[in-house]
């Protein structure tokens, strides 16, 4: 079996445990071949739930190259951040590309008329339109190589009718249009499961109904994401899960996110 991840969280989003070494040793024991440590970027000063630039630079990219130092033999470590779209930061976004490898687009927030809305609470039709324009924009940027749970509008708006479909289809046209990469998020399944609109129960995220509309486009490109908060995440039986959730629907899925297949 493959073994890849590049969704890894560490502390300093003040949400996760443990540092860049801890998750890479553990992945070293698991033989996984490649890691990228990706954990909540630096956007806005008065969100608590990010780390700052400052430990950015003094603290997460040291950090990093230690593993590196330590374990560059025995694995391929990257680094890279997830981090939200908003368009007046683009050169925020460039800054930040310097010193890293990737970016992966995690929209938890939406802009509607200069405020900013969470997604997992405030999700109404208007807004999740709004998601679906923003998460196209950044993507149309080429900041970013992977779009995390892409269908993660669904979890405070969870109805699955004809308009969440049509505003699904936009968002994966344009992940193949900008050769972006639809993340299927292991961490979805580690929450619990709902009841959908047809009392069927389903995973909150990834919700199967979105990526059966994946399924029909062959061109797009899906990867597996562990969004591992704690390092007993990795490799655990929600990652093995969401693997064969994507297989069970003959997903295009990507183990290299740095063009080495198989």
């Amino acid at each position: 079996m493959i073994r890849t991840n590049y969704h890894t969280h560490v502390k300093l989003c003040n949400h996760a445990e443990g540092m860049p070494i801890d998750y890479v040793k553990r992945a070293v024991e698991l033989k996984y071949e490649e890691i990228g440590i990706s954990d909540h970027g630096p956007l806005l000063s008065e969100w608590i739930f990010r780390m700052t630039l400052e430990q950015f630079y003094n603290i997460y990219l040291p950090e990093i190259d230690y593993a590196i130092k330590t374990y560059g033999d025995k694995i391929k470590i990257f680094k890279g951040l997830e981090i939200e779209y908003l368009e007046e930061y683009n050169k925020h976004y460039q800054i930040l590309l310097k010193s890293l490898d990737y970016l992966i687009l995690g929209q938890h927030i939406i802009k509607n008329k200069n405020k900013l809305y969470d997604i997992y609470k405030q999700m109404t039709r208007e807004n999740v339109v709004l998601y679906k324009d923003q998460v196209i924009a950044g993507m149309k940027t080429g900041y970013f190589k992977i779009l995390a749970h892409p269908d993660l509008f669904l979890f405070n708006y969870q109805t699955w009718n004809k308009f969440t479909e049509d505003i699904s289809r936009e968002i994966i046209e344009a992940s193949i249009k900008y050769n972006v990469l639809l993340e299927v998020n292991a961490n979805g399944i580690r929450r619990k499961p709902i009841y959908n609109q047809d009392n069927e129960q389903v995973y909150i995220y990834p919700r199967i109904e979105f990526w059966k509309i994946v399924q029909e486009y062959k061109t797009a490109k899906v990867i597996i994401g562990e969004d591992n908060h704690k390092i007993s995440y990795t490799g655990d039986s929600s990652v093995e899960k969401a693997y064969k959730f994507a297989n069970d629907l003959h997903l295009n899925i990507v183990y290299y996110l740095f063009g080495k297949q198989r």
